[in-house]
């Protein structure tokens, strides 16, 4: 009944947003704004900092701008979904922090809580002079106060341009973390791949250390992204917003 639903619903969206996707595509007349932004705008992960549904990847937002997420899972063996929601800003370039509230299904503590995160980021060419094909890469930590149980990894993303022209490319992201706790997401090995399938919109598929998930977002306009992905079979949805100051 599970698979069944996650397949519906998963299918309606697809019947909802492919043809709004494609008609912004092809009107390349009347387009408000630029779909490539698309292609280079961080994503907000499902739990705090920029990523895809659990893992982080090496970017970060950009300097005096920040993105606010919530997102809600049908977490298994609960009659409630389950929310999350946060918080990330960037005051200077290349640096990220936040905070993000867990419900209790994903604290393990029995409780809600709220978490701390934080990235540095920067282009190995930038630090390393090795030439400008080089891959992005990032140091950062989840729940830095070790609330629920601290995450620290590096990580390395590289973008791979499809076609610039229709704004599609691949982008690549892997690290290594580690995690408090067994079998938990950032411990070990973790690998995550980013396209973008059509215009307005990006399809994430990653292994966070323990669980494959996975997300399909749109962009409404450059500020408001609405999301419905998997989290370790479970169903999710959410929405981000960016802006600055």
């Amino acid at each position: 009944m599970r698979a069944q639903l996650i397949a519906a619903l998963a299918v309606a969206l697809l019947i909802v947003t492919v043809p709004a996707c494609l008609a912004q595509g092809w009107d390349s007349g009347g387009q408000l704004w630029d779909a490539r932004v698309v292609r280079s705008m961080p994503t907000q992960s499902w739990f705090g900092g920029t990523g895809m549904v659990v893992i982080p990847t090496a970017e970060t937002i950009p300097q005096m701008r920040l993105t606010a997420h919530y997102h809600v899972v049908d977490v298994e063996n609960k009659d409630d979904w389950e929310d999350v929601w946060g918080v990330t800003a960037s005051m200077y370039p290349g640096i990220e922090a936040g905070v993000t509230h867990l419900g209790a299904a994903f604290t393990g503590t029995g409780s809600d809580e709220l978490v701390f995160q934080a990235k540095v980021g920067a282009n190995l060419d930038d630090l390393l002079k090795l030439g400008p094909d080089s891959p992005d890469i990032a140091f950062g930590g989840r729940d830095i106060g070790d609330t629920v149980g601290e995450a620290y990894y590096v990580v390395l993303s590289k973008e791979i341009p499809l076609d610039e022209f229709d704004a599609k490319s691949v982008n690549v992201s892997l690290g290594v973390g580690n995690a408090d706790g067994n079998n938990v997401p950032l411990d070990g090995l973790f690998v995550g791949v980013d396209i973008t399938p059509f215009d307005f919109a990006r399809l994430q598929i990653e292994h966070d250390g323990e669980n494959v998930n996975a997300a399909l977002r749109y962009w409404w306009s450059e500020w408001a992204v609405t999301e419905i992905g998997v989290l370790d079979g479970n169903i999710g949805a959410g929405a981000s917003v960016h802006t600055g100051w």
